[in-house]
């Protein structure tokens, strides 16, 4: 099992709507709306490595309004 924590940045104002589609993504099991330098942390479960790297790469990078994202892996 891969275990991430994904700390996202996106356009001021659409947080919300941010958060509704990364609830949409498989592997996602938490999604918090949070102050500071990162608007959304996202905690992303996998079988493997690479399902992991795809559920970031393919699907959260490519949520309408992300500018960008910092992948923090449990070890």
């Amino acid at each position: 099992m891969s275990k991430a924590f994904v700390a996202i940045h996106c356009e001021t104002g659409k947080e919300s709507q941010v958060i509704r589609k990364l609830t949409e993504i498989k592997g996602i099991k938490n999604v918090t709306g949070v102050l500071g330098l990162y608007d959304v942390i996202v905690e992303v479960e996998s079988s493997d490595s690479m399902t992991l790297e795809q559920a970031v790469t393919g699907y959260i990078r490519k949520v309408p309004h992300v500018l960008s994202t910092m992948t923090l892996i449990v070890v």
